[in-house]
C-alpha cells in the first residue's frame, strides 16, 4: 500500500485538493492502479480558499504524515501566509524519515518555510516566482517548467502543472503502464513532449482536424522504426510539399521534421521504460538509427542519457517475459534483444 499524506493548512486551494483526490483518492486497484491510501492531515478543521466549500475535516492529525511514502503540500490562497510551526516540524520530520515531499503550485512556499527547498530545483506559478525567490533564496529556481524533480523533493507550476506532477509521481513509483492507465481514465496524455530539463513534458499538440493530415500522422506513427522522412509524409498526404508544411505547422504548431523527431524520441522513451532492449536496439526500433544518436537526442529533450532515464522510469509492473508491440507491430521480447 502506497500512502499519501496531504498537509491541510488554512486557505488551502480546493483545486489542488481536487487534483490530489482524483489521482489518489479513488479505488482503482481492480484496474491495476494502486492501491493507494490517502490521508488528509491537519491540526483541526481547515477553511479552504473557496469558502462555499466550507471547512474540511481532516482524517488525521499532523502525526498522520509520519509513515507516509509521499507528503503533499497543496497551494494556498495566500502563499505568503505564515506556516504554523507544528506543520513545519511535521514536514521536516516526514522528510527526515525518507518520505518524498512535493508541492502543488504555491505549495512551494510551504516547503520553503520548512527549509526543504535549499539547494533544490524548484518552481511555482509564474505570477508567484518573484515571491518564491525571496522565500527560498537558497533554491535553484526554474521559471519555465511544468514541474521539477529533485529526487525526494518535487514542486510544480500552476494548475495543469500540478496534475502533471501527480501523474509523474505515480509513474515514478508504479511505472509507466500504471501512469498511462490512470492518464487514460483522466482523459489526458500519459506523456508530454520534451524540450526542457527536470523531465518536464509539454502537452501534445492538438490532433489536426483535416482527415488527410490525421491519417498521415497515424501512418507515420506505425512506421517510426522504418526510416521514413518528411518526404514520405508529404507523399502519403498527397499534397504539394509547400502546402503540406504550411498546413502541418498550422495544425500542430511544429514543423513535420520536428514532429517526427519528437515522436521517435517519445517512442524510444517508451521502449526504455517498458522493455529490456539494449540501447542500440531501442535506437533502431524508434528510427533514431544509432545508440549515439539516441543518446544525443534524449539528452537534448530531457537532459539525461538512456541509461539514467531507464533507471528513473523503469516500469515496476512488467512481467519477466512480457512481449510488447513497438510502433511497427513487431514483438519485443523482454528477455533481451531479438
Amino acid at each position: 500500500m502506497y500512502t499519501i499524506g496531504v498537509l491541510l493548512l488554512p486557505g488551502t486551494r480546493m483545486f489542488d485538493l481536487a487534483v490530489i483526490g482524483e489521482v489518489w483518492g479513488e479505488d482503482r486497484a481492480d484496474r491495476g492502479i494502486g492501491p493507494f491510501a490517502l490521508r488528509w492531515c491537519s491540526q483541526g478543521r481547515v477553511r479552504t480558499a473557496l469558502h462555499p466549500a466550507g471547512d474540511i475535516a481532516a482524517t488525521h492529525g499532523l502525526a498522520g504524515l509520519d509513515g507516509c511514502d509521499l507528503v503533499l503540500a497543496p497551494g494556498r490562497a495566500d502563499p505568503r501566509e505564515e506556516v504554523p510551526e507544528a506543520a513545519v516540524a511535521a514536514l521536516r520530520r516526514a522528510h527526515r524519515r525518507d518520505a518524498v515531499v512535493a508541492s502543488l503550485c504555491s505549495g512551494a512556499f510551504t516547503l520553503a518555510a520548512a527549509g526543504l527547498l535549499d539547494g533544490r530545483a524548484a518552481t511555482t506559478h509564474w505570477r508567484l516566482f518573484d515571491g518564491l525567490e525571496r522565500a527560498a533564496p537558497g533554491a535553484r529556481l526554474a521559471p519555465d517548467v511544468l514541474y521539477t524533480d529533485d529526487g525526494d523533493v518535487l514542486t510544480s507550476a500552476g494548475v495543469v502543472g500540478g496534475l502533471d506532477l501527480c501523474l509523474h509521481l505515480v509513474r515514478r513509483e508504479q511505472g509507466a503502464d500504471v501512469a498511462a492507465a490512470l492518464a487514460r481514465h483522466l482523459v489526458m496524455p500519459p506523456a508530454r513532449e520534451g524540450g526542457q530539463r527536470q523531465y518536464v513534458e509539454h502537452p501534445l499538440p492538438p490532433r489536426p482536424s483535416r482527415p488527410g493530415l490525421a491519417s498521415t500522422m497515424d501512418w507515420a506513427m506505425a512506421r517510426l522504426g522504418t526510416g521514413i522522412g518528411v518526404d514520405d509524409l508529404v507523399g502519403h498526404a498527397g499534397m504539394s510539399e509547400r502546402t503540406f508544411h504550411r498546413e502541418f505547422a498550422a495544425a500542430t504548431g511544429v514543423t513535420p521534421g520536428r514532429w517526427l523527431l519528437v515522436q521517435r524520441v517519445r517512442h524510444a522513451r517508451r521502449l526504455l521504460e517498458t522493455t529490456e532492449l539494449s540501447v542500440e536496439r531501442v535506437a533502431e526500433r524508434s528510427g533514431l538509427g544509432t545508440a549515439g544518436n539516441l543518446r544525443r537526442r534524449l539528452r537534448a529533450e530531457v537532459g539525461v542519457g538512456p541509461d539514467s532515464y531507464r533507471r528513473t522510469f523503469r516500469s515496476r509492473r512488467l512481467p519477466d517475459h512480457a512481449v510488447l508491440r513497438d510502433a511497427t507491430g513487431n514483438g519485443l521480447d523482454q528477455r533481451g534483444p531479438g
